[in-house]
C-alpha cells in the first residue's frame, strides 16, 4: 500500500515538473506530503486498532470465562448455603430434644435423689459403710448442686448397685451391742439376710435378737429364748460347725 502511494505521488510530481510551473509544483508537492502523511498515520492507527483489537477480544473470551465461573461459584454456594442451612436447622432441632430429654432426666434423676435418701434409712449399718461416700455426693433434697446430670446419676446407679447386691447376699458382722440393758457392750455377731432382716447373738449365746427395717431405721428387738437356735444358725453359716440341721427363727418379714 505505501509502496503503491509512493509511486503515484512520484508520477504526479513528474508530471507537474514537465508541465508546470514551480510554484505550483511546490504547493502539489506539499499537499502530496500531507496526503502522504495522513495515510501513513490512518495505517499506522488502523494497525493499532487491529492490535488493539485482538487484545480486547482475548480479554473479553477471558472475562466471559471468569464470568462463567463465577456464577457456577455463586450456584455452588447457593447449594452449600441451603444445605449448610438445612444442617443448622437439623442440628438445632436435635439440639432442642436433648435439651428436652435432659429436663426429663433431670427430673427422673432428682426424684431418685429423694428416693435414695429416704430410702438410705433402712440401710443395715454395713450397707450404709459401703455407700457413705456415694451418699455424700447426693445433693439433700431442696438444695443445688454443680455436678453434672451424669455424674448424678452414676452415683444413684452406684447406690442402687450395692443396695441390691447388699440385698442378694447374706452378710455377717462382729461389733458391741449393749444387749443386757445395763449399759454394758458386749460383743454380738449378726447376720444379715439382704435387707429382709437380721438375727444376733452374744459369744456366750446367752442373749439374741432379731432386727427388720422400720421408716426411722432398723428395729430392734429381743428374742433371748432363741439365743441357742440364733447361735447354731450362725456358727453353721460362718462354718464353725459341719452339722446341718433345721432351725427355729424368731423373724416376722414385712
Amino acid at each position: 500500500m505505501k509502496r503503491t502511494l509512493l509511486l503515484s505521488s512520484l508520477l504526479l510530481i513528474g508530471a507537474l515538473r514537465a508541465n508546470g510551473s514551480a510554484e505550483a509544483i511546490a504547493i502539489t508537492e506539499k499537499k502530496i506530503d500531507k496526503w502522504v502523511e495522513t495515510r501513513r498515520i490512518i495505517a499506522d492507527e488502523r494497525a493499532s486498532w487491529l492490535g488493539e483489537q485482538g487484545m480486547l477480544e482475548t480479554s473479553g473470551s477471558l472475562l466471559k470465562e471468569e464470568l462463567e465461573a463465577l456464577k457456577r461459584a455463586v450456584e455452588i454456594l447457593a447449594e452449600t448455603s441451603t444445605a449448610a442451612d438445612a444442617e443448622r436447622e437439623n442440628l438445632q432441632a436435635e439440639r432442642a430434644e436433648i435439651e428436652d430429654a435432659n429436663e426429663m432426666l433431670a427430673v427422673k434423676v432428682r426424684s431418685l435423689e429423694v428416693a435414695i435418701h429416704e430410702l438410705s434409712t433402712r440401710f443395715p449399718s454395713p450397707l450404709l459403710i459401703k455407700v457413705a461416700p456415694l451418699l455424700q455426693n447426693i445433693p439433700v433434697k431442696g438444695s443445688r448442686t454443680k455436678k453434672v446430670l451424669g455424674q448424678r446419676l452414676l452415683t444413684v446407679l452406684g447406690v442402687l448397685s450395692q443396695a441390691e447386691k447388699f440385698n442378694g447376699t447374706l452378710t455377717l458382722q462382729t461389733g458391741a451391742r449393749d444387749i443386757s440393758g445395763t449399759g454394758v457392750q458386749e460383743r454380738v455377731t449378726t447376720l444379715y439376710w439382704g435387707l429382709a432382716f437380721a438375727v444376733y447373738v452374744d459369744d456366750a449365746g446367752k442373749f439374741s435378737g432379731v432386727g427388720v427395717p422400720g421408716p426411722d431405721g432398723w428395729e430392734w428387738s429381743t428374742r433371748n429364748e432363741s439365743a441357742a437356735d440364733v447361735r447354731r444358725f450362725i456358727a453353721t453359716y460362718s462354718g464353725e460347725t459341719d452339722q446341718l440341721d433345721f432351725v427355729n427363727i424368731p423373724v416376722e418379714i414385712r
